[in-house]
């Protein structure tokens, strides 16, 4: 039976809402051999738990899903069909061994009697037992290992190919997504932000191949939001469940009603923890996604990466990725001018790349920007034309970080951002902001939550006392001319 199918089968069982459980690392030998030998015990027993079922085995997740109902009896088939498989196995390898256990569990005798069979002390056979349950715990371990390598290779051959060679600067913040993404709670959706460039995808990409070992989800979905889609289509509900249906229920006809698309979804990522990545949204989400996100997601969960942060009414956990320090941009450009075969940047010293961090910054787009164009010129001419935008390659990063975005600021919002390289690099008060702009209260507050929310301003300080700044290359972006920006996109 398909996907679909199950789904329907399984209304109203949803094993609890199916609680999430990473797979348990399967190097501690002596504890498997414990949960084995449990499993054997309960051969004959409907009733009984995860941990006697065997539940955390890929090998039994595989199976059950073949299977519909979840009724005692199906959960106990299962994991008995997992061990009989291995047991067939232990018999070619050593006969005795698959007896004593086949005598013991699947039919019931005493100690006392598999010891007569055998013409062993009651001693001796118990020696035998726990013998035969290594060696089936270690045929069981070798397969389980098999299939998931198998799953993890199937995993990640749905993620997008890795755009990065490596990354940089993620000491801190990659194991706090990682963390955030293998614990089976609240929250459900995370939502990486940050400004045009930084490593959003690159971040995420990472953080879930480092996370498909622990095979937390049964399923990883990777969409990709087009450019059409974010100029022609309204980020909707409808528009997610338009795009989840083909992915996640391959057997429901495209000519299903909206009704039933919806919620065999549903269903489905309810039956089966899933991790979706929405990526690349630059556009606004409409409420009605917003509201549905946190609700569909468990027991998996959704990741976005968003140029906008969501609204604070949203109940989605912000996850902001800062800008490169010093030394992890310097030692991106060094990396980045070795791959492409740009010695001369490669072998500067730090005072010279120290000069690019002062202008751009930290955004990785806009240091292998540099590590290219340093082939081709000069880099004071680089730095220079920073300002300028007359090579068509610095013009293209300005417009894929910029463009849109300016085009829909309000205009109090791009009159704050255009006086912002007066405030000082560590940032400016709400009150001296008002005093340079000349914005009311009225005007000022909704600016700055509309370019935080856009990525463009960067909050600091303590709760007691916010000040706000720019990114560097926000900087240099504003000292140019852009008052024909909008006429011209």
């Amino acid at each position: 039976m398909g996907e679909v199918g199950r789904a329907r089968y399984h209304t109203g069982q949803i094993h609890g809402i199916m609680a999430r459980m990473c797979a348990r690392a399967l190097d501690d030998v002596a504890e498997w051999q414990t949960a084995v030998h449990a499993a054997l015990s309960a051969w004959g027993r409907p009733e009984g738990d995860a941990h006697n079922r065997l539940e955390e085995l890929t090998l039994v997740q595989e199976r059950r899903a073949a299977l519909t109902g979840d009724l005692p009896a199906t959960l106990r088939l299962v994991t008995n069909e997992v061990l009989l498989a291995c047991l067939q196995e232990l018999a070619q390898q050593d006969a005795d061994s698959a007896h004593i256990l086949t005598w013991r569990f699947l039919e019931g005798e005493i100690v006392q009697q598999v010891a007569n069979r055998l013409h062993l002390g009651t001693d001796q056979l118990k020696r035998r037992q726990n013998r035969a349950i290594q060696e089936l715990t270690t045929i069981l371990l070798a397969r389980e290992q098999a299939a998931r390598t198998t799953q993890a290779q199937r995993l990640e051959s749905l993620l997008l190919p890795p755009t990065y060679h490596t990354l940089f600067g993620v000491d801190e913040t990659l194991p706090l997504l990682v963390e955030l993404l293998r614990a089976p709670a609240a929250p459900w959706v995370v939502a990486v932000t940050g400004i045009g460039g930084i490593g959003k995808t690159s971040l995420v990409n990472v953080a879930v191949r480092q996370l498909i070992p622990h095979f937390c989800y049964e399923k990883i979905v990777w969409l990709a939001v087009t450019e059409h889609e974010q100029r022609e289509t309204p980020l909707t509900a409808d528009w997610l469940m338009s795009r989840l249906a083909p992915a996640i229920c391959p057997l429901l006809p495209t000519t299903a009603p909206t009704a039933e698309r919806d919620w065999q979804v549903r269903q489905t990522l309810k039956l089966f923890p899933t991790l979706v990545i929405l990526d690349n949204l630059e556009s606004e989400m409409a409420p009605d996604l917003a509201a549905v996100l946190p609700d569909l997601a468990p027991p998996g969960k959704f990741v976005l990466t968003n140029r906008l942060r969501p609204s604070p009414s949203a109940n989605i956990h912000l996850f902001p990725v800062p800008e490169l320090d010093t030394a992890a941009a310097l030692a991106l450009l060094r990396d980045q001018a070795q791959l492409i075969g740009a010695h001369a940047l490669s072998a500067a010293p730090d005072a010279e790349l120290q000069a690019i961090y002062v202008q751009v910054g930290g955004n990785p787009l806009a240091l292998k920007l540099i590590a290219g164009l340093s082939q081709d010129f000069s880099l004071p001419d680089i730095l220079a034309d920073l300002s300028q935008a007359q090579l068509p390659a610095t013009e293209a990063l300005y417009r894929h970080i910029y463009s849109q975005t300016w085009q829909v600021l309000s205009q109090p919002a791009r009159q704050l951002l255009e006086i912002m390289p007066l405030a000082a690099d560590t940032g400016a008060t709400l009150a001296q902001l008002q005093a340079v702009s000349g914005l009311e209260p009225a005007h000022l507050l909704p600016a700055i939550q509309e370019l935080i929310h856009r990525s463009l301003l960067e909050v600091r300080g303590s709760l007691n006392e916010r000040r706000y700044a720019l990114h560097s290359l926000t900087r240099i972006f504003l000292l140019r001319d852009i008052s024909h920006w909008p006429e011209n996109q």
